[in-house]
């Protein structure tokens, strides 16, 4: 008997095409596709950004217009399966965690000095706590409680992502502080290693993320591909602090 990734089927998509093909075809298809979305995001945050002007105000801006964008591309392209309500909340209170995030930052002008560093620490820590109790809240309001755990960590998992889409307007300020770095700095070499494996695992695991999901929708490739950026944001924020306290 042939295996289930073998089996050929047809899948019904949001617009109203369809596919055919083998199973395996498809998941390859959509690897394929959410690898491709993290590359491109990658190669349009640092070439825009540079080509801006690292510490800039354009580049400043680019970072957060980029970072918005994928908190929008993550909501239309819904990446997972959940049911109206939870998938709702879960939307809004993404969209509403990115917004006061970037305007948190914002008053601060260009994110590169000692006070919106330690601002935005502990706003990290407060907002990750407000997201637990919101998410919680929630779910005890449902009537119907099934699948509890899934729909609340389906709920964090998208806010966190938001969060971490608003660490990248810190970016210019990292890009700061590796290019005048002296020639020859260990800690702008060990900064850059750290970010490029954590974005390389972070690809790596998207592939079995994509895997897990049941009947995904026409474009939740997109939604899969930007979800690891977002999360990145947080290795940059920090490797712009080290840099900023360090080079």
């Amino acid at each position: 008997m042939a295996s289930q990734d073998s089996r050929k089927h047809e899948i019904d998509e949001e617009d109203g095409t369809r596919v055919h093909g083998t199973e395996s075809d498809v998941t390859r298809r959509g690897q394929l596709a959410v690898a491709v979305t993290q590359i491109a995001a990658y190669a349009l945050l640092i070439g825009l950004v540079g080509g801006l002007g690292a510490l800039t105000q354009a580049g400043v801006i680019a970072s957060g217009v980029l970072a918005a964008l994928a908190v929008a591309i993550m909501i239309v392209a819904w990446p997972f399966a959940n049911g109206v309500t939870q998938t709702v909340f879960a939307r809004a209170l993404a969209v509403i965690v990115f917004i006061v995030a970037v305007a948190f930052i914002a008053p601060g002008g260009i994110p590169d000095n000692d006070a919106t560093f330690t601002r935005w620490s502990w706003f990290m820590i407060v907002a990750f706590l407000v997201i637990v109790v919101v998410s919680f809240g929630h779910q005890m309001w449902r009537k119907d409680r099934s699948h509890l755990i899934v729909s609340m960590s389906t709920g964090l998992i998208v806010s966190a992502c938001a969060l971490g889409a608003a660490c990248w307007l810190f970016l210019p300020s990292l890009m700061h502080g590796l290019l005048s770095a002296p020639d020859g700095s260990w800690i702008a070499l060990a900064l850059m290693v750290v970010v490029i494996a954590l974005g390389v695992l972070l690809l790596v695991a998207s592939g079995s993320w994509w895997n897990e999901i049941d009947g995904p929708s026409a474009y939740s490739w997109l939604g899969m591909g930007v979800m690891p950026v977002m999360l990145l944001g947080y290795a940059v924020y920090v490797a712009a602090l080290v840099a900023h306290l360090t080079l």
